[in-house]
């Protein structure tokens, strides 16, 4: 209790002090809480496409289709291999586009047997597809995978920004951790020092520092994890208003999530305390 109570009491002497870390701190758990759940949702929709993405190898007539699909099988980046014949392609256009039921039975059917393959490695999904074209029979090959591609680079770029980004930011809650914390042991020099005269150990008179740290960064990461939270709900949900398909985070994934950064608040702030009175009790 005496911790506590006079780690309230040094924050409330040095209101000025105080308030600039908290509010640093508050700034930097909000960017680190937010833009997680950002990159961990655009994580997701990665994902999703991943799974859902196919190549097609269009077929030309006389194409040895079991061989085909005897080596296709083959290959480790492939996962399944099947063919939809050109009747297949044709019913399932009409499913799509039931306007087209009439016009079917006029028209010879346009459409090449396919070859539709799913991949273990989506990554590997360029590569495929131009080993596919060099096949014999294979006229022509599609897939969807350049969006998936553009996004997997925008979530390596966004990781590598979001570190280092990071990093920064928790550093200079650190750092504003420890001003705070050395101006608290600076004011009160004179009686850590009569403490230490009389018998006090250095963990009982780090106590309260310690504390005014942990207070002062859980304060900020609780704000922090309450306000970022409620601005991710706001946004999925007018995005999933718009676009319905879009995976979300779910309350338990931003329980966790905030209960990360209360971790980390809390680490930063006893370690910023501990660093910052260790070395100027050493000097007392």
């Amino acid at each position: 209790m005496y911790a506590v109570r006079e780690g309230f009491r040094q924050i409330l002497r040095h209101p000025t002090a105080s308030l600039a870390t908290f509010f640093t701190a508050l700034v930097s758990f909000t960017l680190l809480y937010f833009l997680g759940l950002l990159l961990w949702n655009l994580e997701r929709v990665v994902q999703g496409l991943e799974r859902e993405l196919e190549v097609a190898a269009f077929l030309g007539r006389g194409a040895d289709v079991e061989a085909l699909l005897t080596e296709i099988q083959a290959w480790p980046e492939v996962g399944e291999v099947r063919l939809q014949t050109k009747e297949e392609a044709l019913a399932q256009l009409v499913l799509d586009y039931p306007y087209l039921a009439e016009a079917k039975d006029l028209v010879e059917n346009p459409l090449p047997d396919t070859l539709r393959l799913r991949l273990r490695t989506p990554e590997a999904v360029r590569q495929v597809a131009e080993r596919l074209r060099g096949l014999p029979g294979v006229e022509g090959v599609e897939y969807g995978g350049e969006l998936t591609e553009r996004l997997v680079g925008v979530l390596s770029g966004s990781r590598a920004a979001m570190v280092l980004l990071v990093a920064l930011l928790l550093l200079n809650t650190l750092f504003s951790v420890m001003g705070s914390i050395r101006l608290s042991v600076e004011s009160r020099k004179e009686a850590l020092g009569i403490m230490l005269l009389v018998g006090a150990t250095r963990r009982f008179i780090q106590g309260p520092f310690l504390a005014e740290g942990a207070f002062l960064t859980l304060g900020a990461g609780l704000l922090a994890v309450l306000f970022g939270g409620a601005l991710y709900r706001g946004l999925s949900g007018a995005l999933q208003g718009l676009l319905p398909f879009i995976p979300v985070l779910s309350l338990q994934d931003l329980a966790q999530t905030g209960m990360a950064v209360l971790l980390l608040a809390l680490f930063l702030g006893l370690g910023g305390a501990y660093l910052a009175s260790r070395a100027h009790l050493r000097e007392v």
